[in-house]
């Protein structure tokens, strides 16, 4: 019977710890009901810095198309969920675009894509407003 219990009293730890719980949400969801190609850009800024400016950014890997009806899944990768990513003081930005005119110019220079791609919609949304959407970002 001690033999047990010492078993227990080493066994127990290692189940209570040795897989870390992670009760966030890795995946938010972009979903395209809008009729047509968007284009997309994801980025991130500081709640403190959000100036009334919406521009698409250079250099940015998060640039791509998403034909309609259908959705991506955008991982969270900054830290383990985005809970932690989105935290207090950080938004994320997702800028749609012209999904036509950014298909043209996805792979020219940054100023041209400024100039050519409108912009119609810019999300800037925190950790509050993600969980009010239920983690889903659905375009009209």
């Amino acid at each position: 019977m001690k033999k047990l219990f010492y078993l227990f009293l080493l066994v127990t730890p290692l189940l209570l710890c040795g897989c870390p719980e992670n009760d966030g949400h890795r995946e938010l969801f972009l979903v395209n009901k809008s009729g047509k190609k968007i284009g997309y850009q994801i980025s991130f800024g500081y709640v403190s810095e959000i100036s009334q400016d919406t521009i698409f950014q250079c250099n940015k890997t998060s640039d791509n198309l998403l034909d309609n009806d259908s959705l991506f899944i955008i991982e969270s990768t900054r830290r383990l969920d985005w809970e932690h990513d989105l935290g207090s003081n950080v938004y994320v930005e997702i800028l749609i675009l012209d999904g036509a005119k950014f298909s043209k110019y996805i792979n020219a220079p940054c100023d041209s894509v400024r100039q050519n791609v409108p912009i119609l919609h810019a999300y800037r949304l925190t950790l509050a407003d993600v969980e009010k959407m239920n983690w889903m970002i659905v375009y009209q």
